[in-house]
């Protein structure tokens, strides 16, 4: 499933197919991001790479070889330089995004890794350059359900990281990772119960799982987030905390539970083990359905009474 991800990282740390970097229109080597990835690259190898391309237009990109860096291919992307917005600069800047993510599709990558594209001495706002960037990957990724594609954005400055997180709940909370600060929680209360719940999941299973649920209204049924190989799923219209699931790879999966009646009615574990169990496999198939959960437990509770 395509994700957008911000990450306090180096660009040149980031293990992705392709990073981009913040080129300028004679693709040579420069400053911050720039002379860091060609620093990783090679500088020599990737600047004769750039020269044999010549050039690039502002609002578009190229690609080369990522050389000795961490990834298969560097895309350079040309922002616009900001003087004051009257000179379609929103447009050159979502059009630099744009052509980067089709580049990356075009040459196979699963993951690519962005800075935050003429924000720095191209002088464009922070939060105007947040809005374009997330609405152009989210746009992109939007109109290419054929492409699964793991977008990050690599930041190191704390104020920059800050405001992209919040920039990405407002903008393009569908491709969002949840995390704990995305919906009110409550941590699982005294009274719970453990046991070990026994199943393997795929590779392809966890990376959707560890995607999360960020619930669009409270009548949502759950909210779920994972740290590290840890999940913790919460009910969304009171944030207490259902189910903790520490994940082992050999299958053992140790789980804690909620035993306050009040919010979790069960206190039998087989039970509890077959919830998680089919909890498990909605949430790891794709988007989550909590309106035909809803209809499978209203049809549970039927079957019970003998009227279906």
């Amino acid at each position: 499933m395509s994700i957008i991800d911000i990450k306090r990282i180096s660009i040149t740390d980031v293990r992705a197919d392709a990073i981009v970097n913040a080129a300028n229109e004679g693709l040579w080597a420069g400053g911050g991001v720039c002379g860091a990835i060609f620093q990783a690259a090679g500088y020599e190898k990737l600047q004769r790479a750039c020269n044999a391309i010549g050039h690039c237009d502002t609002g578009s990109a190229v690609i080369t070889d990522g050389f000795d860096s961490k990834a298969k291919y560097i895309i350079h992307a040309v922002g616009p330089v900001w003087r004051g917005g009257e000179q379609k600069e929103p447009e050159l800047l979502y059009g630099a995004y744009t052509r980067s993510l089709e580049l990356a599709a075009e040459n196979g990558c699963r993951t690519v890794a962005f800075p935050l594209i003429s924000a720095g001495i191209f002088g464009y706002p922070l939060k105007d350059a947040w809005r374009v960037a997330l609405r152009a990957c989210s746009s992109f990724l939007d109109d290419r359900r054929d492409v699964q594609l793991a977008v990050i954005f690599a930041i190191l400055d704390p104020k920059i990281l800050e405001t992209g997180k919040k920039t990405l709940r407002e903008c393009a909370p569908e491709y969002k990772i949840a995390e704990r600060e995305d919906w009110k929680t409550k941590p699982m209360p005294e009274r719970h119960d453990k046991f070990i719940y026994q199943r393997v999941l795929q590779k392809e299973q966890m990376e959707t799982l560890k995607r999360g649920h960020i619930p669009l209204e409270m009548e949502d049924k759950w909210f779920w987030y994972m740290r590290g190989d840890t999940l913790y799923a919460h009910r969304s219209w009171t944030g207490c905390c259902i189910f903790r699931v520490d994940f082992h790879p050999d299958g053992k999966n140790f789980v804690t539970v909620n035993r306050d009646p009040g919010q979790y009615g069960s206190t039998d574990i087989k039970e509890d083990a077959e919830k998680l169990h089919e909890l498990l496999s909605w949430w790891t198939q794709g988007p989550y359905d909590y309106y035909n959960e809803w209809l499978s437990e209203v049809y549970k509770d039927l079957v019970k009474a003998g009227k279906a």
